[in-house]
């Protein structure tokens, strides 16, 4: 799996600077981060006193799938724009075209941005105190083509991971997602999380 190939980071996604630090030099983001342990909250699920402290004494301060998504995508934008400036010219070259953002989407550029999300009807709602379960991943999934329209995406809702009782190297079946309510049927479509990283890089 060439994991020698990995450097594994700690950083604060909803610091923006933090943010800013890590999306130096990136050409391409795979994003799986999430506040929930299925669909629901770490510092529920885990009973996580630090979580627990921080979403009382700091509640304002943001979801990881929405705001910490949108710190990651605004640094990830900020930096490739950069790149480009450099590249082109300076301030009077980039004044000279019309659309600078365009230059973001280019045919031989790897897709932008690949999320990583779960399958509407994979899990039942949860209601936290920030919305509920679903509408935070429809919220965060809103965010590329609202936000970021210049960044180019593929969003992949997985169902549910299950590495005892599914076994690698299966046929991956890919369709259209609807959120048609009907949780008993998605329930049953399980995929190792081997699989599922090999859907995403593959």
């Amino acid at each position: 799996y060439n994991l020698q190939n990995i450097r594994i980071v700690d950083v604060e996604l909803l610091d923006p600077v933090q943010c800013d630090t890590i999306m130096e030099g990136v050409n391409s983001l795979i994003w799986c981060a999430t506040d929930f342990n299925g669909n629901v909250p770490r510092a529920v699920s885990a009973l996580n006193v630090g979580l627990l402290f921080r979403s009382v004494v700091d509640f304002d301060k943001g979801r990881v799938e929405i705001e910490g998504f949108r710190n990651i995508l605004g640094a990830f934008k900020k930096n490739r724009q950069n790149s480009l400036w450099e590249g082109s010219g300076g301030l009077e070259s980039v004044l000279n075209r019309e659309n600078f953002n365009s230059q973001l989407k280019s045919e031989n550029d790897p897709i932008n941005v690949i999320m990583v999300s779960a399958s509407p009807n994979t899990f039942q709602d949860y209601e936290t105190p920030f919305g509920t379960f679903k509408d935070i991943k429809r919220q965060g999934e809103n965010l590329l083509n609202n936000e970021f329209p210049s960044l180019s995406y593929t969003i992949l809702q997985m169902g549910l991971f299950s590495d005892q009782f599914v076994a690698e190297n299966k046929d991956i079946k890919m369709e259209e997602s609807k959120d048609d309510g009907n949780i008993n049927i998605e329930a049953r479509r399980k995929i190792n999380r081997r699989d599922a990283a090999k859907a995403v890089c593959g």
